[in-house]
């Protein structure tokens, strides 16, 4: 993160010609403005004028930004975080990151502009630097979901997401099944890699081959899901089973299977991080390890709120690990 002086030596221009290009004043070329506004994104530059807002707001509204809004999971986490807000007179504005970086950091922005007490954070990235910068200016902050590994001194919600991994995938074990594959996460996030890494630990655990070419990374979205069971289904030898680390790539390979009118679990059997099908029209419901989103935003929106109101400058940090449920569906 550089300052204001920083952006200036790092480009070679004045400090007056960067406060210029960042207000928007003066006379100032097109091209420099972009070059400047380019550096001050790339280096998570936060403007005076609201760093200063943050120091002094006094308001009653929370951000949170979810990373995927068409995810019934984050939906739910919005409603849990959203009934003990309201309860206790905090308006909360939700943004949506889209599993982007670049749409988080340009969502951080607008929340900061609108001078929130304290923000519930779903993040996409593994660069820590702008949730660092935001506690730095006293800010309170819940991480949910996705825990970049380099940060400390902040407050959380989440699941054991690696002992998760290895119940979902002792339950095929369990039932006979040895050549298991997974569609993991993204490895950049803590969700993507330590349910990949629980999966290892199980396959491990239990003596039993890990193919490289049965593991296929998605991005927790329907289409990555599709295209790793494509993917899966080209291989000579096919896994009989696998691990999805999320509903939505889950319900991406299904559909797959039926297209190639394979059955589910006769030809493949298929187990998954949240599967729940609260319309009661995706079949088979397979069996599936769920968190509770609804406690996951209660939680948050709690600890928020006392960090709110008993101060940042008080350094005790929350890591709430809550515990999942396992759905005994038919995938078997």
């Amino acid at each position: 993160m550089l300052n204001l002086k920083g952006i200036a030596e790092e480009l070679g221009l004045s400090v007056s010609t960067v406060s210029r290009a960042i207000n928007n004043t003066g006379r100032i070329s097109e091209e420099t403005r972009k070059k400047v506004l380019e550096a001050a994104k790339r280096y998570n530059y936060i403007p005076n004028d609201i760093a200063r807002s943050l120091r002094s707001k006094s308001g009653n509204s929370v951000g949170i930004i979810a990373s995927d809004m068409i995810n019934s999971f984050y939906a739910n986490v919005i409603k849990g975080a959203q009934s003990v807000l309201r309860e206790n007179g905090f308006t909360l504005f939700v943004c949506n990151s889209d599993e982007d970086t670049q749409l988080e950091q340009e969502a951080l922005e607008t929340l900061l502009s609108k001078q929130i007490c304290g923000l519930i954070l779903a993040s996409v990235g593994e660069d820590s630097e702008s949730i660092r910068q935001l506690i730095k200016l006293g800010t309170p902050v819940v991480l949910i979901d996705n825990i970049p590994d380099d940060l400390e001194g902040f407050d959380s919600v989440s699941i054991d997401n690696i002992n998760a991994a290895i119940k979902l995938t002792d339950q095929l074990i369990e039932h006979g099944y040895q050549k298991i594959g997974m569609i993991s996460g993204p490895m950049s996030q803590s969700t993507g890699h330590d349910r990949y890494l629980g999966f290892k630990i199980a396959m491990g655990k239990a003596g039993l081959p890990m193919r490289e070419d049965w593991v296929v990374k998605g991005d927790f979205k329907k289409p990555s899901g599709r295209q790793a069971m494509r993917r899966l289904l080209s291989l000579d030898a096919p896994p009989e089973a696998i691990v999805v680390a999320n509903n939505y790539m889950a319900y991406g390979a299904i559909g797959v299977l039926k297209e190639k009118g394979l059955a589910v679990p006769g030809d493949m059997a298929v187990v998954a991080f949240d599967a729940i099908d609260d319309t009661g029209l995706i079949s088979p419901k397979i069996t599936s390890m769920n968190q509770d989103p609804l406690e996951i935003g209660i939680q948050a929106a709690t600890i928020l709120l006392d960090k709110i109101n008993n101060g940042q400058s008080k350094k005790i940090y929350r890591n709430l690990i809550l515990k999942p449920s396992l759905y005994d569906g038919e995938s078997w």
